[in-house]
C-alpha cells in the first residue's frame, strides 16, 4: 500500500490547521491633513487604502498596483428611503442589549501605535512651545506601545498626521469564534 497519499492528505490538513490557528497581524493605516484623508489597512507588503473622491487605492511594497473608482450610487425613491431608515431605526429599539462584556474576550491585542506628523503655526516661538509639549509627551510615552514623533515646521504654518497601528489577531479560529455572539444578534 502507498502511503504517499495518506501522508499528503494530513500534511494538508495540518497546513490548513496551521492556517487558522496561527496568530497574525494586520496594520491599520491612515492620514489626515487641511488638503485630504486616507484609510485602509495592510496584512504583510499588501495594503488596501480608501481615498477620497471614492477610489480604492491596492498598493503592493507601497506601490500603487491598481485604482478602482467606487462609482456612484442610484438613488431610491424618497419613499424606498424612508421605509429602510425607519425599519433599521425599529430594529435598533428592539435590541437594547449590546454585548460589551464579549468586546473583552476578543482575541485582538494591539501591538503598537506610531503617530507621526508635522505642525507648523507660523509663529516660531508657538511652533516650539508645541513642539516642546509634544516632546515631553513623547517622553511620557516611551514606555508604552505608543509611539509619537511629531516634527516642527518653523517656516509655514499647517499639519498633516499619519497614523499606522499594528495589531495582532490570536488565530483566525478564535476570531471567528469570538465574532459569532455578534452574527447571532
Amino acid at each position: 500500500m502507498d502511503l504517499y497519499p495518506i501522508v499528503l492528505a494530513i500534511a494538508c490538513l495540518g497546513g490548513i490547521a496551521t492556517l487558522l490557528l496561527t496568530s497574525f497581524c494586520v496594520t491599520i493605516l491612515g492620514s489626515i491633513n487641511p488638503d485630504g484623508w486616507s484609510a485602509g489597512g495592510g496584512l504583510g507588503p499588501i495594503s488596501l487604502l480608501l481615498l477620497p473622491k471614492r477610489t480604492l487605492e491596492l498598493r503592493l511594497f507601497g506601490r500603487t498596483v491598481y485604482t478602482y473608482i467606487i462609482p456612484e450610487e442610484t438613488e431610491d425613491s424618497p419613499d424606498e428611503m424612508q421605509d429602510e431608515k425607519s425599519g433599521i431605526l425599529k430594529e435598533a429599539e428592539k435590541e437594547t442589549g449590546f454585548p460589551f462584556s464579549q468586546l473583552l474576550k476578543m482575541p485582538v491585542s494591539i501591538d503598537s501605535v506610531t503617530l507621526s506628523g508635522r505642525i507648523g503655526t507660523g509663529d516660531a516661538g508657538e511652533t516650539g512651545k508645541l513642539y516642546g509639549y509634544s516632546a515631553a509627551l513623547r517622553g511620557a510615552l516611551r514606555t508604552t506601545r505608543i509611539q509619537l514623533n511629531i516634527l516642527p515646521d518653523f517656516a509655514e504654518e499647517g499639519w498633516s498626521v499619519r497614523i499606522r497601528a499594528r495589531i495582532r489577531i490570536r488565530s483566525l479560529f478564535h476570531l471567528v469564534r469570538a465574532l459569532v455572539p455578534f452574527v447571532q444578534r
